[in-house]
């Protein structure tokens, strides 16, 4: 069976998982969402108990349309040969992404908060023969340790979601980079999926220009943009690309040195 076919049974395939759980009235009952999905030909583990049920459907539907603005960056301004440090794994689909394509499989470190997303990453790592070092941690200035929300999915139509907030811990960049292996700790590439974290770094990291050479930072509000371009300019740093929203509305600044 050929790419194409493949993937007009798989959207077929999940169009008609889709119309029988909103048949059976239960969107919200999580058994029948699968536990790993394919995403730009790597396999991705998700949980349906912590993973958004939205995102999951999502992800069926059009497995290639997740977060197109980074890939695209990714694509086109990614240095194969530098060390990645990537704020904000997620599901990890950007992250396997990243490590197909670097030189040095082992000069990788992705952080997540999520505990509940530390067991998938681990899947995902070993299902792609990744050589990322995943790393449970946030990178924040102000404590030890920062309280996150965790979303999960519960088995219930009349409350589809419960919350609780768990206590993880603060890295910072310097010390991701210190406690590191990477042989060149002078031009890493950084990768930022996390809301307000890039400014945080810009703010918090006055050497960040000494050991970073590429930056690649997300964000969903266009508003953004002339801030972080006029922090990072005052770090070091050229905006040298056009960014444009994809279909989520995700923008994807690309930054260099110098």
């Amino acid at each position: 069976m050929n790419r194409t076919r493949r993937q007009v049974f798989a959207v077929l395939t999940a169009a008609l998982l889709i119309a029988g759980i909103f048949s059976a009235g239960c969107i919200s009952t999580i058994n029948p969402l699968p536990h790993e999905v394919m995403i730009r030909e790597n396999v991705i583990s998700v949980d349906p108990e912590y993973v958004p049920s939205s995102l999951i459907v999502s992800l069926l539907m059009n497995p290639n349309g997740y977060e197109t603005s980074l890939f695209d960056a990714i694509d086109e301004f990614l240095p194969r040969e530098n060390p990645v440090i990537e704020v904000g794994a997620g599901i990890g689909a950007v992250s396997a992404y990243v490590n197909d394509r670097i030189f040095i499989k082992t000069e990788h470190i992705a952080l997540e908060p999520n505990p509940y997303y530390t067991g998938l990453l681990k899947e995902t790592k070993a299902k792609n023969n990744l050589g990322t070092r995943f790393v449970q941690g946030a990178i924040n200035y102000d404590s030890a340790f920062v309280p996150y929300v965790v979303a999960r999915n519960v088995v219930d139509t009349a409350n589809a979601y419960s919350e609780e907030t768990v206590d993880v811990q603060s890295l910072t960049l310097s010390q991701v980079i210190q406690y590191s292996s990477f042989v060149d700790k002078t031009s890493i590439t950084l990768i930022v999926d996390a809301e307000g974290v890039f400014e945080d770094i810009l703010d918090n990291e006055p050497a960040l220009s000494d050991a970073v050479s590429v930056i690649l930072a997300t964000t969903a509000d266009e508003s953004e943009i002339f801030d972080l371009r006029r922090k990072a300019e005052a770090a070091g740093y050229t905006l040298i690309n056009n960014p444009a929203a994809d279909e989520s509305g995700l923008l994807t600044l690309v930054f260099k040195r110098g």
